[in-house]
């Protein structure tokens, strides 16, 4: 380089130069938008599922994101949630190809924007602890011709199963008709009707079916199930007692014509038990499986047992009226869900009154996804045994090896159960060789899904809501998650394939694990402080107690010497105490602040370090160079 170039690029001309080159690939790379998904689990890259949704769509969506971006005095993190779902709606329309247009709007209070999302059903939230600021829209809108769909608000609790969500949006609303779910079952599922001369009464449908109509067009099947109809996509198949051969092979081949099941089966199914009279409850007699398919899939459900988790235990009323913890009666928490699974991930409590669990491997070809599963402490009780109300201390509960699942998915290629074709002989008018039906399958055509629920008794009214009288008429409030569990689980199958591989993402949140341990230990010894003081408490009033007791009738309301100094001694201990606990909270704040900083020093100081040191190392090999 020429010394006349050098001292162009080193002085001021080349720090100008520099500098409007700076601003150009600025302006060029802000038309740009590139993107890099560094993330370990890909937060921000949609899975194969969502994909194949979109090269299938069948017509143009339009979405809608209505965020109240603008709003004041919301917390950070709300508006950080916002700025997530915008950027996961700008994937869907890049990976479109132009089938899906992205809206964002912003409605302010009295707006015509506010006045459109609530034409759409959103749900404004208010999220500030006071009250006092207007509230806040979160929610997506998605158009396709004349059909629509919503999602009021997206919680944050959500946020797993954002892709799951919208992706579901978009295929209810691109799809022209709403999808059909078989439904066979031995219980009066969609009510009954009372019997003439005012015998009897209505029973309307359970809640679960309106839920289902919310979704999709419900069919009854009926038995003889001699032919299921062509454009029902999903069966779903509740306390499944004693189907005849035919109606266990139509499933079996409806599966492998690439049809999806959801099936609830029961060791001791107590919604049927207690429509018979008392002497007449046999438990032997309400149970159900589907063990003649799932044995072809590797998994099967005991018949005379049911799963016991102490773990899980519930507080149920006995029949002597007693209320205790019975451990046959399953409350599951978010420890027993599947968290990645989009069917159960956002769920917090399913109620199981005495279900089974899955045993078994899944056969060659399936892929077992577990969506409940108990804890390591599970066993089983005999099924009488537990029908008979008895609590803890059974005499018939065993360890089972193994996890315990008492919901599963299977997907995959199955194999028939009926490897010698149709069962029975040809009906009459029947071609030998059933000529006229459909031909046998001994293999799935494509790969299908079921999901197996070890449990039918969840589904019903009586253990999933709780029944309010409200102007006359009754209203239901949800007691847990038991609905929307299988109206997710039906959600998912009727949506195809591609959202049946959905899964749920990993949290986009990063907490500072050392700072939440440091916080569990503090609340753990805080706890035990104040466990110490209520029990010094107790004791102290224990004694006041019996000093007066022992006083007499006229020295009831004067205190003696004695009580005098347990209520000092019980004042100083108390103030000892309150002490402790205000040095464990000080403690507490003096490791985190010093944990905060050592962080912010390193935040701080570790990019100018690193440039400190490479200079210094570059300069040291230049000089030792020169030399």
């Amino acid at each position: 380089m020429k010394p006349s170039q050098a001292k162009f690029l080193t002085g001021a001309a080349g720090l100008l130069t520099a500098l409007v080159v700076l601003i150009l690939l600025n302006v060029v790379a802000s038309s740009l938008r590139l993107r890099a998904d560094l993330t370990e689990e890909k937060l921000y890259t949609l899975s194969e599922g969502t994909i194949r949704l979109l090269e299938g769509l069948q017509r143009d969506v339009k979405l809608k994101f209505y965020f109240s971006r603008s709003a004041e005095d919301v917390p950070p993190a709300f508006k950080q949630y916002g700025r997530r779902i915008q950027d996961l709606l700008a994937e869907y329309r890049d990976a479109s190809r132009g089938r899906i247009e992205v809206e964002v709007l912003d409605p302010k209070p009295d707006s015509d924007a506010e006045e459109w999302a609530e034409r759409y059903g959103l749900a404004a939230q208010r999220i500030d602890p006071t009250g006092e600021n207007p509230p806040v829209y979160l929610g997506l809108v998605a158009l396709a011709g004349a059909r629509q769909a919503a999602v009021p608000f997206f919680s944050p609790a959500d946020e797993p199963q954002l892709e799951y969500i919208i992706s579901r949006l978009i295929y209810e609303a691109s799809t022209p008709v709403k999808p059909k779910i078989g439904l066979l079952t031995t219980l009066p599922v969609l009510g009954t009707a009372g019997t003439r001369f005012g015998m009897g009464r209505d029973q309307e449908p359970w809640l679960l079916v309106q839920e289902l109509r919310a979704i999709s067009e419900v069919v009854e099947l009926s038995l003889p199930l001699t032919d299921i109809p062509e454009d029902v996509g999903t069966i779903l198949v509740i306390h499944p007692r004693a189907l005849p051969e035919q109606a266990l092979y139509e499933l079996d081949q409806f599966l492998l014509r690439g049809g999806r099941l959801a099936v609830f089966v029961d060791p001791i199914c107590l919604t049927e038990l207690e429509a018979y009279p008392q002497p007449f409850r046999d438990p032997f007699s309400v149970r159900s499986d589907l063990n003649r398919l799932t044995t072809a899939w590797g998994l099967s459900v005991p018949e005379d047992r049911v799963a016991a988790d102490n773990a899980a235990a519930t507080r149920v009323s006995m029949a002597d009226g007693r209320v205790d913890l019975h451990r046959g009666w399953l409350s599951l928490r978010e420890s027993n869900l599947n968290g990645r699974d989009v069917t159960v991930g956002s769920l917090s409590l399913i109620q199981i009154p005495l279900g089974g669990w899955i045993h078994g491997e899944p056969a060659e070809g399936l892929t077992l996804t577990p969506l409940i599963t108990l804890s390591d402490q599970a066993g089983s009780m005999s099924a009488v045994e537990a029908s008979m109300g008895a609590a803890a201390g059974m005499s018939s509960f065993r360890r089972e090896k193994g996890p315990l699942h008492v919901a599963v998915r299977l997907q995959g290629r199955f194999k028939t159960a009926f490897p010698d074709g149709r069962p029975g002989a040809p009906e009459a008018g029947e071609a030998p060789g059933g000529e006229g039906r459909k031909a046998h399958l001994s293999e799935s055509k494509t790969e299908s899904a079921v999901v197996l629920v070890a449990d039918a008794d969840l589904l019903f009214d009586a253990f999933a809501a709780r029944r309010l009288p409200m102007f006359g008429r009754g209203v239901y409030q949800l007691m847990n998650d038991n609905l929307n569990f299988a109206a997710n689980v039906l959600a998912q199958l009727t949506g195809g394939s591609a959202l049946i591989d959905l899964r749920g993402r990993a949290a986009f949140d990063r907490p500072f694990k050392r700072v939440l341990e440091m916080q569990a230990r503090a609340q753990e010894r805080w706890r035990q402080e104040e466990d110490k003081l209520q029990e010094q408490l107790r004791l102290t009033q224990m004694r006041l107690d019996d000093l007066q007791a022992a006083k007499s009738e006229d020295q009831k309301l004067i205190l003696t010497p004695e009580q005098r100094e347990e209520i000092e001694k019980f004042r100083k201990q108390l103030a000892e105490t309150r002490a402790q606990l205000k040095e464990v909270r000080k403690n507490l704040r003096r490791e985190i602040e010093e944990l905060g900083l050592r962080l912010k020093v390193i935040n701080i100081g570790a990019v100018p370090a690193m440039v400190v040191l490479y200079g210094l190392a570059r300069g040291l090999r230049r000089r030792l160079r020169a030399r």
